[in-house]
């Protein structure tokens, strides 16, 4: 059974096409498992960037879903058409931007899904009002019910220590990723490479993403106990004792649980790693055999989380 990825969000501008196209790269090439795209986008942007960079091994197919029809025909045809790709594939990731005539419904045929938003006061507020109309879905108390994962992206140096999560509510708990950062890479590389083989910022902060999503994958199909083949995923100690909770940076820690309506700070993890290069050296300096889950992953792995 193929693991099923949705990537959406309502508004443009946030990185969405890029974060598809490069995660599915990121998938074909750290872990050994078929990995195929259903680019539901009109524009395109994900599967042409993946058709034209280097070939990742991965399927792709740029397909048409009636989503101004509204009501059932859209999920009918997302249903056949995922039934398709999954077949054939371990992983599948859905790049669909976002329409309230869609039926929050579909989002159940997925195990996962990701919201890119930047950390402006005016994109969180609409990602909170995506998350709010939907929040059905995400406090369902059905099995199926998909994980949450939040992707902070094209942050920007000078957002590392902002507080702009504090001030923002949301209305359902979800799993927190590690910041994308902005580079020129990711200009640059627009179908003629992938963010993860940038030798700067960028790349740096999108390997650490790609490690985050791998084991938040693990720790959905644990919940599910559905088998898996473990990604190649290294993991380290943290604090989560905190209220505050920073985004953060997966050499440091990987996935972030955020209640709702809790209050957290920005990049905490990046803005300590900027500030404390020594801590920098530490971390790097532990031998990945010794770094082990962090306990509140192994919480949730084991069940005992009432929320994602």
């Amino acid at each position: 059974m193929a693991f099923k990825i949705l990537v959406t969000s309502q508004k443009g501008g946030v990185g969405k096409s890029t974060l598809s196209a490069n995660l599915v790269a990121y998938l074909s090439r750290n872990i050994n498992l078929g990995v195929t795209l259903i680019d539901w986008d009109p524009h395109g942007s994900s599967s042409n960037w993946l058709k034209q960079a280097p070939d990742v091994g991965a399927v792709i197919k740029h397909l048409a879903l009636p989503v101004d029809q509204g009501g059932n025909r859209p999920i009918f045809e997302a249903r056949l058409q995922m039934r398709r790709a999954a077949s054939e594939c371990d992983i599948l990731v859905c790049d669909l931007t976002w329409s309230d005539s869609l039926a929050g419904e579909l989002m159940f045929e997925f195990d996962m899904v990701l919201v890119p938003t930047s950390v402006s006061e005016i994109e969180l507020a609409a990602t909170s009002g995506f998350l709010n109309r939907n929040r059905w879905v995400f406090d369902s108390a059905s099995e199926r019910r998909p994980m949450l994962v939040v992707c902070p992206t094209r942050v920007l140096n000078e957002q590392l220590s902002s507080d702009v999560f504090t001030r923002q509510r949301f209305p359902v708990s979800f799993m927190l990723a590690p910041p994308i950062l902005e580079s020129q890479s990711a200009r640059d590389l627009f179908e003629r490479g992938y963010l993860m083989d940038a030798q700067d910022i960028g790349g740096e902060s999108f390997r650490e993403f790609g490690e985050a999503i791998c084991a938040a994958r693990d720790i959905r199909m644990a919940q599910a106990n559905l088998p898996r083949k473990p990604a190649p995923v290294k993991m380290t100690e943290q604090d989560t004792s905190r209220a505050r909770v920073p985004l953060v940076a997966a050499k440091a820690s990987v996935l972030e649980t955020i209640p709702n309506a809790s209050q957290y700070s920005v990049l905490g993890r990046y803005r300590q790693r900027k500030v404390a290069e020594q801590d920098e050296a530490i971390v790097n300096s532990r031998s990945l055999s010794q770094i082990g889950i962090p306990e509140f992953l192994k919480r949730l792995a084991r069940g005992n989380a009432a929320k994602l």
